[in-house]
């Protein structure tokens, strides 16, 4: 079984938690995208990006001098809400294994990573025309293959991410019920992923029926929105 779970832009490189460090998947295709990266001009990181100024400025120097940047287990440099869900700097030895056996990071430049695979700090969206052919054409293929051998994908990424995937998976999605309308809320649907991985964790998943029983924060398993491929976890909001 994987969990799979889109990054952040948000990213911190200044926490050092002592985990082993595990070697990643795909280092030549990530170094592919580097070259060509590295060959863009700013005007076209600019154009291509939809970025200017600082950001920019940021963007074009981490990846002309990414050599000597600095690097960072995955797990604790992404730092965006659903990772906010996670207390990695608490979870027991067992925990940690759990979270590294099963859960996996979607990345348009570095393609899957494990929890402890080291990442440096980046920018670069799947939606991102850095390659005449597109990110999708370039992972998707590959990232699919790595997949193909589990018995059950569970999906937690958003849709721009889970799309390098062309295999069945169950997605979780959270939503809130107001004024008789269910509606997915961004910035709760987040911050309800890190939350379910993070029960995951705890309680060692391996089957969906455990799956259902997640109950955080007022969320509940909605049977009757729910289908085979869709879990739908809802709860009332009010004012």
């Amino acid at each position: 079984m994987k969990i799979i779970m889109s990054p952040s832009k948000t990213q911190d490189f200044s926490k050092d938690l002592s985990l082993v460090t595990t070697t990643r998947e795909f280092k030549t295709k990530t170094d592919e995208l580097l070259d060509i990266i590295n060959d863009l001009s700013k005007e076209d990181i600019a154009t291509i990006m939809k970025i200017k100024g600082t950001l920019l400025e940021d963007t074009y120097q981490n990846y002309q001098n990414y050599v000597n940047l600095p690097t960072n287990k995955a797990i604790t440099s992404y730092t965006g809400a659903v990772f906010k869900g996670l207390e990695i700097d608490h979870y027991t030895k067992t925990e940690q294994d759990y979270l590294n056996d099963h859960l996996r990071i979607l990345s348009a430049l570095y393609g899957v990573l494990k929890p402890t695979d080291e990442i440096k700090p980046y920018r670069l969206d799947m939606k991102m025309k850095i390659l005449d052919e597109g990110l999708y054409s370039f992972w998707t293929e590959t990232i699919t293959e790595l997949f193909k051998k589990e018995n059950l994908i569970i999906n937690l990424a958003s849709n721009e991410f889970s799309k390098l995937i062309k295999l069945p998976m169950i997605t979780i999605n959270f939503k809130e019920h107001k004024n008789g309308i269910y509606k997915v809320i961004g910035a709760y649907a987040k911050k309800a992923r890190g939350k379910m991985i993070h029960y995951m964790i705890k309680n060692q998943v391996q089957d969906i029926e455990t799956i259902k029983q997640f109950n955080t924060d007022g969320y509940a398993y909605n049977r009757d929105l729910s289908s085979e491929k869709d879990f739908i976890f809802t709860r009332s909001t009010s004012d």
